[in-house]
């Protein structure tokens, strides 16, 4: 097993180097000494050769597995966009039945047209992609990000088999939160560097999250990070200049002025409800997997938990030559990480680029990795290739293996039933439903409820939880689509008097029954 050189950056790179700055030197070196430019190209990518494969590996996988991470929460972002493309961003729910005329805070509506765009633009080929793209350069600006925050390479490098797994567990569904993973590792290492060397680029976070704010509801654990940063400054101030310390225009305009970008949308103060219904929605874990407790899931529990442990260990070794703001941090995460499994993405990502840089100051004196220029150089040209190839490919694939996971037939079939009767309204499982709506525009106000569950009374999202028990919620429904993989529910449901099962797969189980 081969690695790279270690310690190749400066001491100055060690405190808080700048990216835009380490750039700008690269381009002037190559201006004036082209030949000695090439050259330090190929050192460049000789000495971050295993990080360039760990990111290439991130792309590479999260491009063959495109029809798997094509779900719920893609179709619903399609049908968003191409409402708010045609008619301008929503205000009120037309889609379903439940939550028809209920007034819809759509907070996700610019990554929703951007991923219409995409697709109206290249297809879901051109999509795909690009979201690939961006997620995984997300990932290599994580580790660009812990090794100018001080971190040796060695230690960076023993981080990223968990960051990979993490990352690749959690992060590579084709959602509107893909949108968001750039800002946070941009908004995490922005303010990290802030801590060590305060400067006005502090400043940059606020359009930052005004962006966030507009693309997922995530930007609520931005602004988290920005009034963190900002208490850690009052409390530096308080230490050092007394009660006189907390009158900091810096400190107390992070602390109040980044919940305020949050405000800065379409829907101004009326956000507000819509991260009141996300984030302290008790019906979400009930329906929802990713809403639900990590220990649900025994395969990310174990490594999550050693790896909060590990990171404990690590902060309490390392003492005060850690900054505040990077043990609060990392503690939120890590908290939140065990409330949801939605937030292991998060706190994974914060450990890539925090962790690495407190290991560094607990062992300073690691020995430097085994270096092997031509291999490591191997590695990398052929992770870079075999990326691009993959890259091509998967634009050159047809339509249908993007959506070959899809029940095809069962759209057919429901489209002909509606059609035939027009009044009929359909209970679609929620990996259906705007599926159906996407791939048949007609067949929207006929699905009982969506993905979009903030639009939903806890008292329906109970009801629909508890389905098998309470089967009077599908009274005035005449068609169902099923989930397979819920056999208890299922069993029940089926054998219910007048239901009759017209298909099932693996796929999907489509039933009628009369309403009542």
């Amino acid at each position: 097993m081969y690695c790279m050189a270690v310690d190749t950056h400066s001491a100055a790179q060690a405190g808080a180097s700048s990216p835009a700055a380490e750039v700008q030197s690269n381009v002037q070196t190559v201006t004036k000494h082209p030949a000695r430019g090439v050259a330090g190209a190929v050192d460049w990518l000789e000495a971050r050769a295993l990080f360039v494969v760990a990111a290439a590996a991130v792309i590479a996988l999260s491009l063959a597995g495109i029809p798997n991470h094509l779900a719920q929460d893609s179709y619903l972002a399609l049908v968003a966009g191409r409402i708010i493309a045609a008619h301008g961003i929503p205000q009120h729910d037309f889609l379903t039945v439940m939550a028809h005329g209920v007034r819809w805070i759509d907070q996700q509506w610019l990554a929703q047209l951007a991923v219409y765009e995409l697709q109206h633009l290249g297809g879901l080929q051109l999509l795909c992609t690009v979201y690939v793209l961006i997620t995984g350069a997300s990932f290599a600006l994580a580790i660009m990000a812990s090794r100018a925050l001080g971190a040796r390479d060695i230690h960076v490098l023993a981080m990223l088999p968990l960051g990979t797994f993490f990352y690749l567990a959690t992060a590579v569904s084709i959602r509107t939160q893909g949108f968001a993973y750039p800002l946070f590792v941009a908004t995490l290492w922005l303010l990290a560097s802030e801590v060590r060397r305060p400067s006005r680029r502090a400043l940059l976070v606020f359009p930052m999250l005004v962006l966030w704010g507009n693309l997922h509801g995530s930007a609520t654990l931005g602004a988290g990070m920005a009034g963190l940063y900002g208490l850690t400054v009052l409390a530096g101030r308080w230490r050092s200049h007394g009660a006189a310390g907390l009158l900091s225009l810096r400190g107390l305009g992070f602390v109040f002025g980044a919940p305020v970008t949050l405000l800065v949308t379409p829907y101004g103060t009326s956000i507000i409800a819509y991260y009141h219904k996300t984030l302290l929605n008790p019906g979400f874990g009930k329906l929802i997997t990713e809403w639900q407790p990590i220990t649900s899931y025994t395969v990310l529990a174990v490594p999550l938990l050693m790896l909060i442990f590990g990171t404990v260990w690590t902060l309490g070794r390392s003492g005060r030559k850690t900054p505040a703001f990077d043990q609060l941090l990392l503690m939120v995460l890590a908290l939140g990480a065990i409330i949801a499994v939605r937030n292991i993405t998060w706190f994974g990502l914060g450990v890539m680029v925090l962790l690495p840089a407190t290991i560094s100051h607990v062992r300073p004196n690691a020995a430097p990795a085994l270096r092997r220029a031509r291999v490591n150089l191997a590695l990398a040209i052929s992770a870079i290739a075999l990326t691009a190839l993959l890259t091509v490919v998967t634009l050159a694939r047809p339509s249908t293996w993007f959506t070959r996971e899809n029940p095809r037939s069962a759209l057919v079939d429901v489209a002909r039933i509606v059609r035939a009767h027009p009044a009929t309204k359909i209970f679609a499982d929620v990996r259906y439903a705007d599926w159906l709506v996407w791939e048949d525009p007609a067949l929207a106000g006929h699905i009982a409820y969506d993905t979009s569950l903030e639009n939903l009374t806890e008292r329906q999202l109970s009801a629909i939880a508890t389905l098998s028990t309470q089967p009077g919620t599908l009274a005035p429904y005449s068609v169902l689509l099923l989930f397979p993989g819920n056999h208890a529910a299922n069993r029940i449901l089926l054998a219910r008097p007048g239901v009759h099962v017209l298909m099932r797969n693996k796929q999907v189980i489509v039933a009628t029954k009369p309403v009542s």
